[in-house]
């Protein structure tokens, strides 16, 4: 493809895009600077509807108890398989030469 060629492309893929999103972002309305966001003509409800007080929910005792025991379960036994590991191959690797 020649340089002439590969500019008219550009520019028409360009061209395109703007006429795609030029109306997108003209369709965008900004509230005026005075605006201070309260709508004034809202009617009283009929009945008024007091919100309720979430009531705190406590946690499960196999949520309390038994995750943090797995936990605790699950480090020990990555930290016994790095000791074992040591005791079994590295330190039989290596001997002391007298």
């Amino acid at each position: 493809m020649s340089n002439s060629h590969n500019r008219s492309l550009t520019l028409i893929l360009i061209g395109w895009l703007v006429l795609i999103l030029a109306p997108a972002a003209l369709a965008q309305e900004e509230a005026p600077a005075d605006d201070p966001g309260v709508v004034v003509d809202i009617p009283e409800p009929a009945v008024r509807i007091n919100p309720e007080v979430p009531v705190e929910v406590e946690a499960a005792w196999t949520f309390r108890y038994l995750v943090p025991t797995s936990l605790v379960i699950a480090l020990l036994v990555v930290v016994g398989s790095i000791v074992a590991y040591f005791v079994k191959v590295v330190r039989t690797r290596y001997r002391l030469i007298q």
